[in-house]
């Protein structure tokens, strides 16, 4: 028995503020589900991420969840490190994958028995147990690169998308299950689609949620725990978030519950559009699996146990092997498919780190192969038909010194960047900034920055005479022009802000008062330039001296095409420059007249 865990996050939020609450969300959620899936495994626990470009990056251990959570550090090779690249990766996470294992085929002390299991740019998480994985490999003619009967599902379903350069189809889906004989509940991913996730079982559970306002479908293998911790998501949202983000609540006509059928292969489309009546079920395409009687590649001895284990006799044998499952017997269909896959070397996770465990006597444990491994205690354990355990083996746990373990991963984030009909390159990723940093920035950006409401305003930001200009500068040109801005913007929000901490104690009420009067003051600067540009018209269309018979009729149209009010202009003007000034004591007429108007229109609707 294992536990699956996944997130799938569908179509995306414009606000950068609302994106943000999904990610932070999600990890929350996915983290605690993690941890109550433990109860399912807990021999080792994995988890891998797929952002929006293509790119991923993964963890595995084995040990139990836990302890696997509570490892920090701010690189990969520790939970707490993941969860920071996930927060500072400039793209959408689109899919979580988690896995907490309870082993049966390939024990947890080799960490490439762990999940999840990568091939190229494929990786899957699997719950049950094939009685005829090492008939796939057979057949497949490929290395074998573990003992784990999940990479055989993950070598299946990357021959049936061409070595994954195509997208999952529901028939690649149906054909990979053809080929399978066991139980099964799994989710697959490739790199190069992220906005797909593959899902199929039999006999294993799965089960699902939509939470609506995240946009996003949380998947686990039993429905008490989606259930707990969407509980403890409000609890936290309600009762101990304070400042930063707020969780939103979670009401029942926000989330649509689904199991999704035995037998059944299932194809997610991220980038579909999610709103308030949007129904788990629009999220995927279906089928039915082949039925049994049209399975191929199947064991030829097989009978039934209640435990639903699959139970070697002795030494396993590639060609001849005896296994008790839940099949009836029947003969073995021919396949006619002659196609082999190259050789692919599969792993991003090839070591182990457990400062419990060392791979000693690994060797001893693969004759054994489909069976319970008990990691505390160091013993094998197979299952008789009748259901009663025995202890076959014991292995030597050897506990060693934390600092001595080999690392999993190297000291960097790598994250595989692909592009078409080109190898994966590998690029390290900036993990450098500070989190706290960046969610100041996007708060600051998101609440109160003036936005531009005309393409004369940008023109006037960017120091150009005319929107016309725009169009013919070269593009170097225009960026420079528009990297002096921002750089010129950002240095003064920053020193205001540095101001601001420096002459309070804490900062935070000064800070937000000089922020609030740099936005007052950039709003009176437009105001300002809105005015000359509208009296610069005036003069140039005016054949007359200002105060002529027609000027009010000028000054009434011109006034139309501005967005001006007259809040604005009392901050940028004082009474007096509007008593005195003719054409300013016009303009703030006509924008009082026009405001009067607007107010008779609304009320006479």
């Amino acid at each position: 028995m294992c536990g699956i865990v996944g997130a799938l996050a569908f179509d995306k939020f414009e606000s950068k503020t609302d994106e943000r609450v999904r990610r932070e969300s999600s990890i929350f959620i996915t983290t605690q589900l993690l941890q109550k899936t433990v109860e399912r495994g807990k021999d080792a626990t994995g988890v891998s991420l797929l952002w929006s470009d293509g790119n991923y990056t993964g963890l595995k251990m084995g040990i139990p969840a836990p302890d696997f959570i509570a490892r920090y550090g701010e690189t990969e090779k520790n939970y707490e490190g993941i969860l920071k690249l996930w927060r500072e990766y400039p793209k959408i996470m689109k899919v979580f994958l988690g896995h907490c294992r309870k082993s049966s085929v390939g024990n947890s002390y080799d960490n490439k028995n762990n999940h999840p299991i990568k091939v190229d740019n494929m990786m899957v998480i699997h719950n049950g147990t094939l009685t005829n994985h090492d008939i796939i490999f057979d057949k497949l003619n490929c290395k074998r690169h573990a003992e784990v009967d999940t990479e055989a599902i993950t070598h299946l379903l990357h021959k049936y998308t061409k070595n994954g350069a195509e997208p999952f189809t529901i028939e690649a889906l149906r054909e990979t299950c053809r080929r399978l004989q066991g139980t099964y509940s799994v989710l697959a991913i490739s790199g190069n689609n992220p906005f797909q996730v593959a899902q199929f079982r039999d006999t294993k559970p799965a089960e699902m949620v939509l939470v609506r306002p995240l946009k996003t479908v949380f998947i686990a293998s039993e429905e008490k725990f989606l259930k707990n911790i969407l509980f403890e998501y409000n609890k936290l949202g309600k009762l101990f978030s304070s400042g930063g983000i707020k969780l939103p609540y979670i009401k029942k006509e926000d989330v649509d519950f689904v199991t999704l059928p035995d037998d059944t292969v299932a194809l997610w489309d991220l980038t579909t559009e999610i709103d308030s009546k949007t129904s788990i079920r629009d999220l995927y395409n279906s089928e039915k699996a082949p039925l049994l009687g049209k399975k191929i590649w199947r064991t030829t001895s097989t009978t039934y146990n209640n435990n639903n284990y699959n139970h070697y006799q002795g030494v396993n044998s590639k060609k001849n092997t005896e296994v008790n499952t839940s099949v009836h017997k029947k003969e073995e269909e021919d396949d006619k498919d002659k196609d082999k896959d190259k050789d692919i070397d599969g792993l991003i996770w090839s070591k182990s780190l457990d400062k419990y465990k060392t791979q000693k006597d690994i060797e001893k444990t693969k004759v054994y192969k489909s069976v319970e491994i008990e990691v505390k205690k160091g013993e094998i354990i197979q299952i008789e038909s009748s259901g009663k355990k025995e202890v076959v083996n014991s292995i030597d746990i050897t506990e060693i010194e934390e600092g001595k373990v080999e690392n999993l991963v190297t000291s960097k984030a790598k994250l595989t960047e692909h592009k078409k009909n080109e190898e994966a390159t590998i690029r390290e990723v900036d993990m450098s900034q500070d989190p706290e940093a960046l969610k100041k920035a996007d708060s600051f950006v998101g609440e109160g920055i003036v936005k531009y409401e005309s393409d004369e305003e940008v023109a006037d930001e960017l120091d150009l005479s005319d929107v016309s200009v725009l169009k013919p500068l070269p593009i170097y040109a225009l960026a420079n022009r528009i990297k002096k801005f921002i750089l010129k913007q950002g240095f003064m929000a920053g020193y205001i802000c540095r101001k601001g901490e420096e002459e309070t104690i804490g900062g935070t009420d000064a800070t937000r008062v000089l922020i609030r009067k740099l936005r007052k003051a950039t709003k009176k600067i437009s105001t300002l330039k809105t005015v000359i540009k509208l009296g610069s018209s005036i003069v140039d269309k005016s054949a007359f001296e200002i105060g002529g018979a027609n000027i009010d009729k000028l000054v009434s149209n011109e006034v139309k095409d501005t967005k001006l009010d007259y809040e604005a202009l009392s901050d940028a003007f004082s009474v007096g420059d509007m008593e005195k000034v003719i054409l300013l004591k016009k303009i703030k007429i006509e924008i009082g007249s026009q405001n009067d108007q607007e107010k008779a229109n609304s009320t006479a609707v």
